[in-house]
């Protein structure tokens, strides 16, 4: 119909625009009507015959259509007809994200940078679809207009309304006495294609389409290890080496086993690709991270959550970061790095995982509170750590507890200090903090943000970002001082983005090479190597099957060592991200920020934080090793990849504000 498909059709009625992904959850319902759309419409093409029992080729040439044509590649390729039911079972969950990219590319939908989709709001104001489909009224207002309006539906409508009935998806549209009238309307229509009768006895059966030929999954290989341990050896310290090595050993699916667990991991450019198709639909992220809600007594984490209110939260937070004026929060960091930086001359050295830590949190306090934190650095470090311990779930819970209530304490303290401050303020000023965004969500949804939860969902980004930012900072002011060539480079580039000792005009963009050097840190040490997730359905992967309910991490970060992306990957390199090699930019090679659903929301923030602090630790300080000869870089893996309490450094003089760029030393 004037250019778009069953297929599109069949995506654009289940899209949710609350959630930003399909009314049909887990999946397994929206697969197969999706599957069922894409061989309705091939066999209305006259490509394919579809029979109760077999799905045989008519005609191979293709239709110029980049999601019917793959599935009709792959059925013309088969050697014997196969029942439509084993073609639904391999389909249906590749072909959304490449119909939603169609829309977008359309201007029918829209996605947000976290991965979601939506309708266009054009689209949701018009009730029409625009550009070649112009006159068209959307899909959404067709099927009520027949369910719900007593209208005559064209054939397509016919066979959508059938198809949609079946998977469950006006159940999730429509409240009781509506879904009663559509009933009776359903009844009016013309008889089902026995494809939906497929579709309904699969659901009926409870149980998956078939993926393959029976018998056809390998099992998951398991990785050797110990007797009780399991591989807990190889997992406890600087993990990323170790999940290189299982991907190498083991291909992109193994099994390892820690006390009381069994774990499947998926690994490097398959697991990655995976998990930003599947994500949403076949993992869950809140059972793995039930142990840091409960330490934070809170469901509204949002590393913690999932389905709804998951996006929900995420909407929230994005719509706070895309209306902050980015060259105040920049001014006042650079501000607050000046300050820090003036208070390490004033000591012999500084643990340089500490002052960073410290340097991030005053940041982060500042853009998401508008207040100054300093009197309560300490209090957000221990509830960080706390999370994180309470989270690894390796120390007796009598061991922690303590810990926890006492930094929970803490922490009720600073943020009943925000709320005195800010809430006077709320809808009052230009300038709207993530604070402020909490506060009026609690008070419009007391029930969404309850009072109990307040605490946890303010003071979360303290957890989220300044960790992240301050080992990052940490082990990247190591690599730089250890190489002087790189010392010059960076620091010429920091005097002159710099000179008048201010943001410049442009913003940080004259930070081409301190930014690489941040994301080369981040590639060498990235601060989540893996995800942790549990099946939300069972899923085949690479002839694999993956049963609903079992643990998984996806090692995401083994494609930073991946020789396919880049060129000598143990070595530091910054210039591989910058022209002409760019082979962090190749697709799916650099996952430091996570993908899918719970891809870091801060990550503009993060980089801009650690270019800038980078840079102004360059232009303002004479910074060496303490003591000045030891260029070890060590670290700790717990309770997580830092650099060690024994990396410390010191302020040797002051850069003049007029200064030239000069070599390594004291200050003149």
């Amino acid at each position: 119909m004037l250019g778009l498909s069953l297929v599109d059709d069949f995506c654009l009625l289940t899209l949710d625009d609350t959630t930003g992904s399909f009314c049909l959850h887990p999946g397994q319902a929206h697969d197969l009507g999706l599957a069922a759309a894409v061989l309705l419409e091939l066999s209305w093409s006259g490509r394919i015959d579809v029979q109760s029992d077999c799905v045989s080729i008519v005609d191979a040439s293709p239709l110029g259509d980049s999601v019917l044509d793959p599935v009709l590649a792959q059925i013309a390729s088969a050697k014997d007809p196969e029942p439509p039911e084993c073609w639904m079972g391999r389909i249906g969950g590749e072909a959304a994200r490449p119909t939603l990219d169609r829309l977008v590319k359309l201007g029918i939908a829209e996605q947000v940078p976290d991965g979601l989709y939506f309708h266009a709001p054009a689209v949701e104001r018009s009730r029409r679809y625009p550009g070649d489909t112009l006159g068209v009224d959307e899909v959404r207002t067709r099927v009520m207009r027949t369910l719900l309006g007593g209208e005559t539906p064209e054939a397509r409508d016919v066979a959508l309304i059938h198809l949609a009935e079946v998977c469950g998806v006006f159940d999730c549209m429509l409240e009781a006495p509506q879904r009663e009238q559509a009933r009776r309307s359903i009844e009016q229509l013309d008889s089902p294609h026995p494809l939906c009768e497929t579709v309904a006895r699969l659901l009926a059966a409870g149980t998956p389409a078939p993926l393959q030929d029976p018998g056809a999954h390998e099992p998951i290989p398991d990785v050797p290890g110990l007797p009780f341990l399991g591989n807990a050896i190889g997992l406890s310290g600087e993990i990323r080496p170790y999940l290189d090595k299982l991907y190498r050993e083991h291909g992109p699916i193994c099994r390892v086993r820690i006390p009381g667990k069994s774990i499947v991991v998926l690994s490097g450019k398959e697991g990655v690709e995976f998990a930003q198709r599947h994500a949403q639909t076949h993992m869950r992220n809140d059972i793995a991270f039930a142990p840091m809600s409960r330490a934070a007594q809170s469901g509204r984490l949002i590393i913690a959550g999932s389905g709804h209110d998951h996006i929900k939260l995420r909407r929230m937070v994005h719509d706070v970061i895309l209306g902050q004026d980015m060259e105040a929060n920049l001014r006042a960091m650079l501000r607050i790095a000046r300050e820090e930086i003036a208070r390490w001359h004033k000591m012999r050295s500084v643990s340089l995982y500490a002052a960073m830590q410290r340097l991030s949190i005053l940041q982060v306090g500042h853009a998401a509170f508008g207040i100054s934190v300093s009197e309560h650095v300490d209090s957000i470090r221990h509830w960080n750590d706390s999370l994180i311990i309470s989270m690894r779930g390796d120390r007796p819970n009598f061991m922690v507890e303590r810990r926890i209530r006492k930094s929970r304490r803490d922490v009720q303290q600073l943020f009943e200090r925000m709320q005195s401050e800010r809430r006077p303020l709320v809808g009052t000023q230009r300038t709207r903090y993530l604070i402020d965004a909490v506060l009026e969500a609690h008070r419009r949804q007391p029930e969404f943000i309850t009072e109990d939860e307040l605490v946890a969902a303010a003071i979360y980004p303290f957890f989220q970002s300044s960790d992240q930012i301050a080992c990052t900072l940490g082990f990247a002011l190591m690599f730089v001082l250890a190489d002087d060539d790189l010392l010059r480079r960076c620091r010429a580039e920091a005097d002159a983005a710099f000179s008048s000792n201010e943001i410049p005009a442009g913003g940080l963009s004259g930070l081409e090479l301190i930014r690489a050097v941040a994301a080369e840190t981040l590639r060498i040490h990235a601060q989540a190597p893996l995800m942790q997730r549990t099946a939300r359905i069972g899923f085949e992967f690479k002839g694999h099957l993956v049963p609903a309910g079992q643990p998984m991490w996806v090692a995401g970060a083994v494609v930073h060592g991946d020789t396919d992306y880049y060129r000598d990957p143990e070595k530091f390199d910054p210039d591989r991200h910058l022209p002409p090699r760019l082979e962090s930019q190749k697709p799916g090679a650099y996952v430091a920020f996570g993908v899918g659903a719970h891809a870091c929301l801060g990550r503009r923030y993060s980089e801009d934080a650690m270019a800038l602090n980078l840079a102004a630790m360059l232009r303002f300080a004479e910074l060496d090793r303490f003591p000045s000869q030891d260029h070890r870089i060590r670290l700790t893996s717990y309770p997580l990849i830092r650099p060690h309490r024994t990396c410390r450094i010191q302020v040797t003089g002051h850069r003049d504000a007029n200064e030239a760029s000069g070599p390594s030393g004291s200050a003149s």
